[in-house]
């Protein structure tokens, strides 16, 4: 039924067989560097450009307590990356006329009734449906984390919630709402989420070990999750994995992932016209651009556009992103929690692309400036604050729940972040917000009263 998605293997498109020695010189030093810090346990890594797949490689462990090391075919969460196939999925029923974006969300799933809203589905794929999202319900849903939930089980957690917002009009990251498409998958394609996906995408596309992830099923070189508490290395928390769903259930490779976005961004997944609403970025009635389209967002990256999209989930973090100028792929997935992928991936792209990494300067701050900037902001789809402050003759800045960190002055309205000079904050011309730059993501804070 979908006669584009055809095996890159036979199209010529991708080299199947990786290598580039320069390129995996340069990633085993990155991959090295990062396993000695504190909650390095494993990564799988892979890079492309121009067609060819110049490294699919796993490193460190894929299991600390057996010590069995990870490679290739070692298979991670993948967290909410696995939105954008969500999206895919989504935006290929659309071309097939079995969807409509402005389909109703009362039609598609009538058993979550959304009294006195209106929700369609291209609100899902952007964020923008004001459903509360289950993962930021707090202790509500913390109870049921070792639960294999039904559909009606984990609506139920959010069912009969005020909703945030008026559909359409602000947007806030929500879990619910990629769990309902992924439910919409389901019920369209006649089969499970994961059933779907794999008879229309990673069949056709040769990707043979990407698939959903699953608690009770025995599954070949997969692995284990990790993070630190008080310094030492801890299995992560138990997590009924039917409760990611649509949002962030799929397991995949680095070599897997960055296969499977070249197919993405070269026209073999969806047409031109729907990959160009996935990165095209939602913009508010208000006039204010969100940087997310549909599971993919737009971001930027040493003055470079970039689409990507990280994922969080207990005991593994990754992301997948392309630069789309230099035509590059980098996919960075880590079993150790605390041992960021963005900071692994953003280290690779440097090396690949022979950029040198900013070196934050630290310019002496006014007393004028500090008393304009300083206040307190909030930061947009997020439930935190942050605070900003002086600190003698410096800025500083504390979110929510967080210790505070140094605003290094750079000149003009841009500051660089004390403890990584990548991490950027720009201020508003007016002062009444200010943009935080940060692991590929772009979040704006307005000022508050």
């Amino acid at each position: 039924m979908i006669p584009a998605l055809i095996s890159l293997a036979t199209t010529g498109l991708l080299s199947l067989s990786p290598g580039d020695p320069k390129v995996e010189k340069q990633v085993d030093a990155i991959a090295a560097e990062f396993l000695a810090k504190p909650g390095g346990v494993g990564l799988s890594i892979g890079v492309a450009r121009k067609g060819q797949l110049l490294l699919a490689k796993g490193y460190g462990l894929a299991d600390v307590e057996f010590g069995v090391p990870a490679n290739g075919e070692t298979l991670f969460r993948i967290g909410s990356v696995t939105k954008q196939f969500t999206a895919a999925a989504i935006l290929l029923f659309v071309e097939e006329n079995k969807l409509s974006l402005d389909a109703k969300l009362e039609d598609l799933v009538p058993e979550f009734p959304t009294p006195g809203h209106t929700v369609t589905l291209e609100q899902l794929l952007n964020h923008t449906s004001g459903i509360p999202s289950y993962t930021d319900i707090g202790k509500t849903w913390q109870a049921k984390w070792p639960i294999e939930l039904s559909d009606a089980e984990l609506l139920e957690l959010v069912e009969g919630k005020p909703f945030d917002f008026e559909p359409g009009q602000d947007w806030h990251y929500n879990n619910t709402g990629y769990y309902l498409l992924g439910m919409i998958v389901a019920k369209t394609g006649e089969a499970t989420y994961g059933e779907h996906l794999a008879k229309t995408l990673f069949r056709p596309l040769g990707l043979e070990r990407t698939r959903y992830d699953s608690n009770r099923e025995v599954i070949q070189n997969r692995a284990q999750g990790y993070d630190l508490e008080d310094g030492r290395l801890v299995n992560d928390i138990y997590l009924g994995m039917s409760q990611p769903g649509g949002a962030g259930g799929l397991l995949s490779t680095g070599g897997e992932l960055v296969r499977w976005q070249m197919a993405l961004t070269s026209g073999q997944v969806v047409s031109p016209e729907s990959f160009a609403r996935m990165t095209k970025p939602t913009v508010l009635p208000n006039g204010k651009d969100t940087g997310y389209g549909f599971g993919l967002q737009t971001s930027e990256f040493a003055g470079r556009k970039r689409i990507d999209h990280g994922g969080g989930i207990f005991g593994f973090n990754s992301v997948l992103f392309w630069l789309p100028d230099e035509d590059l792929h980098v996919a960075v997935i880590s079993n150790g929690e605390s041992l960021r992928s963005a900071k692994v991936a953003d280290a690779i792209a440097y090396a690949v692309l022979g950029i040198e990494k900013p070196v934050a300067k630290n310019e002496p701050t006014t007393a004028e400036l500090r008393a304009r900037l300083a206040g307190k902001y909030h930061l947009e789809g997020t439930p935190m604050d942050a605070r900003v402050f002086e600190d003698g003759d410096r800025l500083k800045c504390q979110a929510t729940g967080q210790g505070s960190w140094g605003l290094l002055w750079q000149g003009g309205n841009e500051f660089r972040a004390d403890f990584d000079a990548e991490v950027r904050v720009v201020f508003d011309e007016d002062a009444q917000g200010f943009t935080l730059h940060q692991g590929g993501g772009v979040i704006h804070a307005d000022r508050l009263p």
